[in-house]
């Protein structure tokens, strides 16, 4: 899929206005005459910039379709890699605290291991250790808090 400088150009631009918008909600710092904002706002007039070049080019360019599709896109399976993708990440968002981290972890990277036509014996293998070494590594590496579900609490 390609997207016209047009179309990237007004994406952009209005995700540029909304971190411009937001960044004026942030606090001031006390004592400094810049405050939070200063580097989100720097950065939104960056955006807004690049929008506006893009914007220009695209409209200088002629008339150019606004989305292009590939004949990947026009596959059957690469759409329902696409579709798989989206609703493992919802089915984590939703289940992933009732059941736990660690399963939920299992179960998608077991699906995604069948998606890419894994042999089933080494995408069960491979799930198991990933998520469980993805939890060794976030809990006690980084610190983050992962929901335990119907797991125990694993010792690291």
């Amino acid at each position: 899929m390609r997207f016209s400088d047009q179309m990237l150009g007004a994406i952009f631009l209005l995700a540029g206005i909304a971190l411009a918008w937001y960044s004026y909600s942030l606090p001031a710092i006390p004592g400094q005459q810049y405050g939070a904002a200063t580097f989100p706002l720097f950065i939104a007039l960056g955006m807004i910039a690049c929008s506006a070049k893009l914007l220009y080019s695209g409209l200088r360019s002629g008339t150019e379709p606004l989305i292009q599709l590939s004949d990947q896109m026009r596959n059957p399976r690469a759409l329902a890699g696409v579709a798989t993708t989206i609703l493992l990440i919802l089915f984590y968002i939703f289940f992933s605290r009732s059941i736990g981290f660690i399963p939920s972890a299992i179960i998608i990277a077991f699906t995604m291991f069948m998606v890419l036509k894994v042999p089933v014996s080494k995408a069960a293998i491979l799930a198991i250790i990933a998520a469980f070494v993805c939890d060794f590594i976030f809990r006690t590496m980084l610190l983050v808090p992962l929901p335990s579900g119907i797991m125990p609490r694993l010792p690291w």
